[in-house]
C-alpha cells in the first residue's frame, strides 16, 4: 500500500480483513466529528463499519523539537475485522486518520487489511501559500477543491496571498480594476477549511509589490517612488492609516489570529520618499521602524501572531532580535540547492522559524518539476535538522498567472510528504506513491513526466523563467528566444525539435488516459502549447536559415506564408482554450492581463507574412532580396511578459525592472 505522507509505523496486526466495501459507519462519533468524517471518507453508510474514537494520546518521541504541537496530531488507527478505532487527543488527530483511512480504502477496494497504524508529523505547521493576486482569483469551486487536496494530504494551514484583492468600504477605489474577495466569500472559504482542519490565514503585503494599489488615483502619494509606484514610503505616516483600515476591515473576515505581514524585496527602500532617513538612520532602522509601526497597527486590528519574509535577514543580519517575540520570519528560497545560506540567519533555539520552498509552476508553460522537487526536499531536509516550525509551500502568479492551479498541485503534495516527515523519504518511494494517489493511471503520469523533461533541454530554463513560455509569445524572427542576450541565452532548432516531439509524446500518452477530469484538460493544453512552440521555433529557424544561405524562392516564401497562417490558426484556438480554462477556476476579472499577452502576439503573424511578401515581390522583380532580414523592423518595440517596461496597464510582477 502507498501513502502521502508515510505513517510512521505500520504493521500488519493479523491475517483477514476488514470488509469495508460499503464504507463506513460514523453514527457513534461526535455531532461535532460526522461532517470531517463525511467529507473525508467514502462511501458514509449505516451498513457500513464502524469507526470509533478514543480519546488517547499517541506517544510522540522527546526527540523531536516541537514535542506538544506534534502530540497534538498524532493518532493511532487501529482496523479490526469489525470496527476502526481511531486514537487522538483532538479533531486535527482525527482528521489525520481520516486521511490515512482514505488513502487506504482507495486502494484496496474497501477490502482492508488488519492493520495497526501510528504516526504523528515531523515539523507542526504545514501550510501552502496561494498568490491570489497577480490576476487569476481563483473561484469557489476552485478554492474547495484545493481545500479538500490539502486535508487529503494532512496540511494544516493555508495562506491567501493578498495584495489588493480585497474590497474595502473604507477605500472603495481599491481593487476596482483588479478584482477582489469579499467579506462573504472569506467568511464562507474560512468556514469550509475549518471543517477540513486547515486554518485559513490571511497574507496580506504590507511595503513591496504594492503597485496594484499604488496605480489608484489618489493613492500614488503613499509611494516610495512615485516613478515605479511599487512599495509603500516606509515611515510616511499616512500609510499607516491605511493600513489600519485594511487590517480593521480585513482582518475580521478571518478567524485565524495569524498575519503574514510579507516585507519581502524592498528593493527601492532609499530611493524616494526615505532616502533622506536611509541616509542619516541607515535603512535597517529605517526597515525595522517600518516593521514595528505595522506590526503594531496589526496587532491593535486584531493579529496575535504575525509572520514577515526572511529575505530581510540577508541584508540586515540578525535584525530579528531586535524585533517582539510574536514576529516569526519566513526563509524562502525557490532553487534546487544541496544547502540553503540563508537558514544560517536562523536559531531555533532563540525563536522560532518557518521556510518556503516553490512549486516553480510560474513563468512557464508547464512546471519546473525537476527544481521544485529538489528544492521543496532539500530545503525542508536541511530545515528539519535546524528543527523548522513550519513549512509554506509557495504557489506564486507572476506576469499574469498563466498557469493553472493545478500545475502547484505536483509540488502541494511532494511538499505534503517531506513536510510531514522531515523529508526523509526516499524519491523512488516517493514517485511509487505519487504514481498510485495523485495521477488517475500511468499514461496521465507518463505524459506529465515527458512535459516536465522539456524544462531540462538547453536554454529552455533560466533561473525562475522557462524561456519555452517566452518562445510561445515571441516574434518569429527576431524574438529573444531565436537571437538571445547576455541575460537569456537563444534557443537552437534542435531544441525546438525536442520540444514539439517530447510534447507529441506526451500528448499520445494522454490520449491514452481514461481521465476525463478538468487536470486532464489543462494538461492536454500545456502539452497542445509546448507542441506547438517546439514547431513554430523550427520553422523561424527554417526560415532564417534558409534567407542566411541564399537559398529562397518564391514557392518557397508562399510555402511559409501558409505555414505561418497556419501556426496563427492554430495559436488562436490554444488562445481561445486558455480562456476557457481560465474561466472553469477563477473570476473572469484579472484574466485581462494574461489574454493581452495572447492578443499582442497575435500581431507577430501578420508582420512575418507581411515582410515576406515584400521578398516575394523583390523576387518576383528582379530585384535583390534581404538576406540578412535587414528591413524586417516589427520586432522593435515588441516586449511580452518578463521582458517589458513593466509599468503597463497590465502589469503584475516587477515594475522596478
Amino acid at each position: 500500500m502507498y501513502f502521502i505522507p508515510h505513517p510512521k509505523h505500520i504493521s500488519v496486526v493479523s491475517p483477514g480483513f476488514c470488509h469495508a466495501e460499503r464504507g463506513f459507519c460514523i453514527a457513534s462519533l461526535d455531532a461535532s466529528l460526522q461532517p470531517l468524517a463525511t467529507a473525508m471518507l467514502s462511501p458514509i453508510n449505516n451498513d457500513g463499519i464502524p469507526i470509533r474514537i478514543e480519546r488517547k494520546p499517541v506517544p510522540v518521541p522527546d526527540t523531536f523539537a516541537h514535542h506538544d504541537l506534534l502530540a497534538r496530531e498524532a493518532y493511532r488507527l487501529t482496523i479490526k475485522a469489525d470496527e476502526v478505532i481511531i486514537d487522538g487527543i483532538s479533531p486535527a488527530s482525527v482528521r489525520n486518520a481520516f486521511a490515512t483511512l482514505e488513502q487506504l480504502a482507495r486502494q484496496t477496494d474497501g477490502l482492508l487489511p488488519l492493520t495497526l497504524i501510528e504516526d504523528y508529523p515531523s515539523i507542526p505547521y504545514r501550510g501552502v501559500m496561494l498568490d491570489v493576486s497577480r490576476g487569476k482569483i481563483p473561484n469557489r469551486t476552485k478554492m474547495e477543491e484545493v481545500t479538500r487536496l490539502l486535508a487529503s494530504y494532512k496540511y494544516n494551514v493555508l495562506q491567501l496571498y493578498m495584495e489588493d484583492c480585497y474590497i474595502l468600504q473604507s477605500h472603495p477605489l481599491l481593487s476596482r480594476s483588479n478584482g477582489y474577495y469579499t467579506k462573504e466569500e472569506v467568511a464562507y472559504l474560512d468556514a469550509y477549511c475549518k471543517q477540513y482542519g486547515i486554518e485559513l490565514q490571511p497574507n496580506i503585503q504590507c511595503l513591496s509589490h504594492a503597485h496594484g494599489l499604488l496605480r489608484n488615483p489618489g493613492y500614488h502619494t503613499l509611494a516610495e517612488s512615485e516613478v515605479s509606484l511599487f512599495s509603500f514610503a516606509a515611515g510616511k505616516p499616512e500609510i499607516y492609516d491605511l493600513f489600519s483600515d485594511i487590517f480593521h476591515e480585513v482582518l475580521p473576515w478571518f478567524t485565524s489570529k495569524t498575519l503574514n505581514l510579507n516585507l519581502d524585496e524592498a528593493y527601492d527602500l532609499g530611493t524616494g520618499y526615505s532616502k533622506q532617513a536611509v541616509k542619516q538612520k541607515g535603512g535597517r532602522e529605517v526597515f525595522k521602524e517600518h516593521i514595528q509601526r505595522i506590526a503594531s497597527v496589526a496587532r491593535k486590528a486584531g493579529a496575535v501572531k504575525l509572520q514577515l519574509w526572511g529575505d530581510c535577514l540577508n541584508k540586515y543580519p540578525n535584525l530579528q532580535d531586535e524585533l517582539d517575540d510574536d514576529l516569526v520570519f519566513i526563509d524562502w528560497n525557490y532553487n534546487p540547492l544541496e544547502k540553503f545560506p540563508s537558514l544560517d540567519n536562523h536559531d531555533a533555539s532563540k525563536r522560532p522559524f518557518w521556510l518556503a520552498p516553490g512549486t516553480s509552476s510560474w513563468n512557464a508553460l508547464f512546471p519546473r518539476t525537476q527544481q521544485a522537487d529538489a528544492n521543496i526536499r532539500n530545503y525542508i531536509k536541511e530545515g528539519f535538522a535546524r528543527q523548522v516550525q513550519g513549512v509554506l509551500v509557495t504557489h506564486w502568479g507572476d506576469y499574469g498567472h498563466h498557469q493553472p492551479i493545478s500545475f502547484s498541485y505536483h509540488g502541494f503534495v511532494r511538499g505534503a510528504e517531506h513536510a510531514y516527515n522531515g523529508a526523509v523519504t526516499q524519491e523512488k518511494e516517493l514517485d511509487a506513491a505519487l504514481h498510485a494517489l495523485f495521477f488517475a493511471d500511468a499514461h496521465q503520469s507518463k505524459a506529465y513526466s515527458l512535459l516536465g523533461t522539456i524544462n531540462t533541454l538547453p536554454s529552455v530554463t533560466t533561473a525562475f523563467k522557462t524561456q519555452i513560455f517566452y518562445a510561445f509569445f515571441d516574434d518569429l524572427f527576431k524574438g529573444l528566444s531565436l537571437v538571445g542576450d547576455d541575460a537569456y541565452p537563444s534557443i537552437s532548432k534542435e531544441t525546438f525539435a525536442s520540444v514539439e516531439s517530447l510534447a507529441r509524446e506526451a500528448l499520445n500518452q494522454l490520449g491514452q488516459s481514461r481521465d476525463d477530469s478538468v487536470f486532464q484538460e489543462e494538461l492536454l493544453h500545456a502539452a497542445r502549447c509546448l507542441s506547438f512552440t517546439g514547431r513554430k521555433g523550427q520553422l523561424s529557424h527554417a526560415i532564417r536559415q534558409s534567407f542566411l544561405e541564399r537559398a529562397v524562392t518564391e514557392d518557397q516564401i508562399l510555402s511559409w506564408i501558409l505555414d505561418i497562417k497556419e501556426l496563427y490558426r492554430v495559436f488562436l484556438s490554444l488562445r481561445n482554450e486558455f480562456v476557457r480554462l481560465w474561466k472553469n477556476e477563477a473570476v473572469e476579472i484579472g484574466s485581462e492581463g494574461a489574454v493581452y499577452a495572447f492578443d499582442k502576439a497575435a500581431s507577430r503573424y501578420a508582420e512575418a507574412v507581411i515582410w515576406l511578401n515584400s521578398q516575394r515581390l523583390a523576387l518576383h522583380q528582379g530585384l535583390a532580396l534581404d538576406y540578412w532580414m535587414e528591413t524586417y523592423k516589427a520586432h522593435e518595440g515588441y516586449t511580452t511578459l518578463w521582458t517589458g517596461n513593466c509599468t503597463n496597464l497590465w502589469d503584475r510582477a516587477y515594475p522596478w525592472r
